[in-house]
């Protein structure tokens, strides 16, 4: 775990232990109180991507805001919506989704849908491959020398991102 990672995982560690002592402002620990995060934590009308961008823009950084929205699907693996996958998709940018792009894209296809494990593997996998387009993946995949990691589902994989047309998944988006 590099230093950055380290210090929002103490950070996000701070605020849940501190919260629980009864105190609401830790001006010098956190660059907003307890009860700005709340707010933004417990708004039903913001969707997640925009808590993200309401919790970012108090200072918070991208590691500790997936900790604060823990529970929050499609907020809790660094954000991102169908809209945002769908330009990445089609830019040739799969090594650039976010796991909560893959579940949103995935929900988006019919074909599966992902858990945030399966789709944080996946997100490692286009990285560490540099697999950046839909042709890349079906490369890859139709390389008998090529081993997918562990928890990829292989059949998923190929349907949600080489078999189904992002074409397919226009009407869903806003």
């Amino acid at each position: 775990m590099n230093l950055v990672m380290r210090l929002g995982v103490l950070a996000a560690t701070a605020a849940l232990v501190m919260g629980g002592c009864g105190a609401r402002s830790f001006s010098s620990e956190l660059p907003a109180n307890l009860d700005e995060i709340d707010a933004i934590r417990d708004d039903d009308t913001l969707s997640p991507q925009q808590k993200r961008e309401a919790l970012a823009a108090l200072g918070i950084d991208p590691v500790t805001i997936n900790g604060l929205l823990r529970d929050e699907l499609l907020g809790n693996q660094f954000g991102g919506d169908l809209q945002s996958a769908f330009d990445k998709v089609t830019a040739d940018q799969l090594d650039q989704l976010t796991p909560d792009e893959i579940q949103a894209y995935g929900d988006a296809t019919g074909v599966t849908s992902y858990g945030d494990d399966e789709a944080a593997r996946i997100a490692r996998f286009f990285q560490d491959e540099s697999i950046r387009s839909r042709d890349d993946l079906e490369n890859w995949l139709d390389d008998p020398q090529n081993i997918l990691p562990d928890g990829i589902d292989e059949q998923n994989l190929r349907g949600v991102f080489v078999d189904t047309s992002p074409n397919d998944v226009i009407d869903d988006l806003p």
